[in-house]
């Protein structure tokens, strides 16, 4: 795919930084030069750059999605009304095998594509398709072919966690970390996706998150979404597994003694409004995780349920965490007056909090000289964002993808004039669609062919997770 660049871009609208330094320019300029964001501020003066102009619009952060499973996309509105547990038992685990290494390709290209069409500019690709080598590249050749800043989490588990392993994840994991991430300079860096918590010994955790640590990359991994699970985060502790490098994903389940851990330690945390909400996770972690001083972040998850954008579900997020804070109040009879956390909180979950969570603070997340030019431009046209009284409640209240005109990355323009740049949307959804039938006929015949665990099984499946939390 080829994307459309210029030496020096100049981005007028209202500025959104997220730089409390810098905070909203009204009737602002962005200056790019050689895709780095060189100044900030009004009537730059600048007279030889080409113009994106908002047209009274809003110039803000592109988003930065922390938790989201790309390869999905195929599998559109097939979870709508799936519990978690559902979810696990049954379609993940006929999804994940019924995947080959082409589909696995096209299902992160369209969906890295779908998250840059919402303005998502990063994204935690948390790839648990990585059912062969051939997977992992193919998952790793999407990114790069969809020109989204991201993070490939590579999935050190597997979907069938009673079943021998597949391949060697762990030797894979080190081959392409020699031959895809040599160097860091690149939109697309590494990450580990360890073993489902629970799942799998926690000594096979901490070697994981060990191996992440020896190639510098980011790990992450999903824990406390089963009520009817311990969570296992007082083991992840014990063995060392907590630290700021990681991302823990949803932790709806997590109690007071986990989270002054979890503070104590520094990790980060992802919630996935959308998701979790709907599929019966229940609390989300937003209130715990301000409670303890860390910092929020936001995932879109699958999109097998959900929308692909990041700015809906922290709108959800705020409305759930607002609700929390006034459910006290309202029980005694009484009434709110002032609301909280603010809009500019709930930005920053989606932007700066984000980028720091997937150690790319310095270089992403808000509108700072300096940092790379990954940004969005909401046109001022559309009959959704006028008049633009309050450019970050509107951000996070009324910001669509299709109020997005133009979103850059590293200040090459991925979407242009409400359209995705170099991309034969016709022919790429037509392959979409044949591929979704095909993996559903796969799938099909999978779950034909399945027999349900024995009852003895069943029974024994609570002290099988003790027993891998205690190893």
């Amino acid at each position: 795919m080829k994307l459309m660049t210029a030496h020096r871009i100049l981005v007028r609208g209202h500025v959104v930084t997220a730089d409390p330094g810098l905070g909203v320019i009204r009737d602002g300029e962005v200056l790019i030069e050689d895709g780095v964001i060189a100044a900030v501020g009004q009537d730059l003066g600048v007279g030889d750059a080409e113009v994106i102009d908002s047209e009274g619009g809003i110039v803000a952060p592109g988003t930065v999605d922390t938790h989201r499973h790309t390869w999905q996309t195929q599998m559109r509105g097939c979870c709508g009304d799936m519990s978690l547990q559902q979810y696990i038992q049954g379609f993940w685990a006929d999804a994940t095998p019924s995947y080959s290494a082409q589909d696995a390709r096209l299902g992160t290209l369209v969906g890295a594509l779908e998250a840059l069409n919402g303005g998502v500019t990063t994204l935690l690709d948390y790839a648990h398709i990585t059912n062969t080598p051939e997977h992992a590249d193919a998952a790793v050749d999407a990114l790069h072919e969809a020109g989204i800043r991201a993070v490939f989490a590579y999935g050190l588990g597997q979907a069938n966690v009673f079943g021998p392993p597949d391949h060697d994840r762990q030797a894979d994991f080190a081959r392409i970390a020699a031959e895809r991430f040599s160097s860091s300079d690149g939109l697309v860096t590494l990450g580990a996706a360890l073993s489902e918590i629970g799942m799998a010994p926690i000594s096979l955790n901490r070697t994981q998150k060990r191996l992440a640590d020896e190639h510098g990359a980011i790990s992450t991994a999903h824990i406390g979404a089963l009520w009817s699970n311990p969570s296992g985060l007082a083991e992840l502790h014990a063995a060392g597994v907590l630290d700021p490098r990681l991302v823990l994903v949803h932790a709806n389940t997590l109690r007071e003694a986990d989270w002054k851990l979890a503070a104590e330690a520094g990790v980060k945390v992802s919630t996935t409004p959308e998701s979790e909400l709907n599929m019966g996770a229940g609390k989300l972690a937003v209130n715990d995780v301000l409670r303890h001083g860390l910092k929020p972040t936001i995932g879109a998850d699958i999109v097998s349920l959900n929308s692909g954008d990041v700015l809906t579900p922290t709108r959800q997020a705020l409305a759930y965490t607002r609700w929390v804070e006034a459910e006290p109040l309202n029980r005694e009879g009484a009434d709110v007056y002032q609301v909280s956390p603010t809009t500019a909180d709930a930005l920053e979950w989606a932007t700066v909090n984000g980028a720091d969570a997937l150690g790319l603070g310095d270089h992403v997340g808000s509108l700072t000289p300096g940092k790379q030019a990954d940004l969005i431009v909401v046109g001022g046209h559309h009959l959704g964002i006028r008049p633009v009284n309050d450019p970050v409640a509107q951000l996070v209240f009324h910001v669509s993808p299709g109020l997005i005109d133009t979103v850059l990355v590293a200040g090459r323009a991925v979407k242009r004039d409400g359209r995705l740049v170099g991309v034969d949307l016709d022919r790429l959804l037509r392959r979409l669609d044949d591929s979704s039938r095909e993996i559903q006929d796969r799938m099909a015949h999978l779950a034909a062919s399945k027999v349900p665990p024995p009852p003895e099984v069943i029974a024994a499946f609570p002290q099988w997770i003790a027993n891998n939390l205690a190893s």
